[in-house]
């Protein structure tokens, strides 16, 4: 059980904390039984997503006038943090597939809301973000270089993009490409909703990493793909006028889940070791010390998230960029932190792959980097500290 998601509880809906008991079932029973062999395995986790799909999850945030689950942040991070600490690439994919309907309820048509939530909720369709470039950083100023022409009723897109997870598990890819010929971002933008099954998509096999080894981040080549005018969601450039701040959350909710994970290992190994000491020894003192230090790292992530989700509603931009940027630094720097010293605490068990210390490790290092890296977190919390102008991500 996350800690964070229980303290959200008593802020839910009363018709909403259904959801979360579901979430907390699944992540500490079969998402955290199937985790170990999915990081093994360096596949995605089709049997989770099963399970996702038969208890409604993948619809929860769909709108409920398209019958969807229509929980709010509070229910959503809930939800997150508990299949992120059973799972942290199922929760870190699952974010990907909810921020895509967040996208949707913003900036679709009343028909393509219809069609691609009715296939959320009742065939069960995943979602996938296909952003990120293997020439551009969002570390600096983003480049968007895939690139959308028109073909006589319809479009062509051409390019390459990288960790695009969901790759081999989504039914359609969320695909930001730029027109040809366009000066800025905000003409030239267009977000197109790519069928998986396409012709001239390829999808290269190339993830293989350290840690989020199940999200299946494999790069994809648009190679003279064929795009129909009903498949290009809003106007150019239209999403960057809109509250993309929906991903931010989810990253601080997948970290705070692994973070919880790794508390929890600590605290039943800490309790296991106490057994063989005296009270006041000096080994007891030690272990006493260690998870004070790990306590007080987590309950700084948890306070942040809380804090985050209550208030996101009701912030300025300015100071929802400056608490979304706190709230996932404290929330990966915490998983990372907990799970390095976690693995310390336990000596030479603590690298075997036996046991789940080593994975909350490796899993924790890649939040270290995803968009907003942290070492442009805070360079823009200094700047919106100080009254200047700070921005999250840029793009051109």
């Amino acid at each position: 059980m996350a800690v964070v998601a229980e303290l959200l509880r008593s802020h839910m809906p009363a018709d909403q904390s259904d959801w979360l008991d579901l979430a907390q079932t699944l992540g500490q029973g079969k998402l955290r039984e199937r985790a170990a062999r999915m990081d093994e395995e360096n596949r995605f986790p089709f049997e989770n997503y099963d399970d996702l799909r038969q208890s409604g999850l993948l619809g929860l945030t769909v709108p409920k006038e398209f019958g969807g689950g229509g929980v709010d942040s509070v229910t959503y991070v809930g939800v997150l943090t508990e299949i992120a600490q059973g799972c942290a690439s199922t929760g870190l994919t699952f974010n990907m597939h909810c921020a895509i309907i967040d996208f949707l309820t913003q900036i679709a048509s009343p028909d393509q809301k219809k069609k691609y939530f009715n296939e959320v909720v009742n065939d069960g369709a995943v979602l996938a973000s296909i952003t990120s470039e293997p020439a551009s950083s969002f570390r600096d100023v983003f480049r968007v270089k895939t690139q959308i022409v028109q073909d006589d009723d319809g479009y062509r897109l051409n390019g390459t993009k990288a960790w695009c997870s969901l790759s081999t598990a989504a039914r359609y890819y969320f695909t930001w490409s730029r027109l040809k010929h366009s000066e800025t971002l905000a003409d030239g933008l267009l977000n197109v909703m790519v069928p998986s099954d396409r012709p001239g998509i390829e999808i290269m096999d190339d993830w293989d990493t350290l840690g989020m080894r199940a999200t299946a981040s494999n790069s994809i080549k648009f190679d003279n793909v064929r795009l129909e005018h009903d498949e290009v969601i809003g106007s150019p450039g239209v999403i960057l006028t809109k509250d993309l701040s929906f991903w931010s959350l989810g990253y601080t909710a997948v970290y705070v889940g692994i973070a919880e994970a790794a508390y929890a290992y600590c605290l039943e190994h800490a309790r296991t070791q106490l057994e063989y000491f005296e009270e006041d020894s000096a080994q007891a003192t030690r272990i006493h010390r260690q998870i004070g230090e790990l306590s007080i790292t987590i309950e700084s992530a948890r306070r942040a998230t809380q804090t985050l989700v209550l208030l996101r509603s009701s912030l300025s931009k300015a100071d929802l960029t400056y608490m979304l940027n706190q709230a996932k630094y404290l929330a990966t720097e915490a998983a990372y932190d907990i799970a390095q010293k976690g693995l310390r605490m336990m000596g030479g068990t603590g690298i075997s792959r036996n046991l789940p210390m080593q994975q909350y490790l490796r899993d924790a290092i890649p939040g270290l980097v995803m968009p907003p890296a942290n070492d442009r977190i805070i360079e823009t919390v200094g700047k919106l500290a100080l009254g200047l102008s700070g921005k999250t991500l840029e793009f051109r």
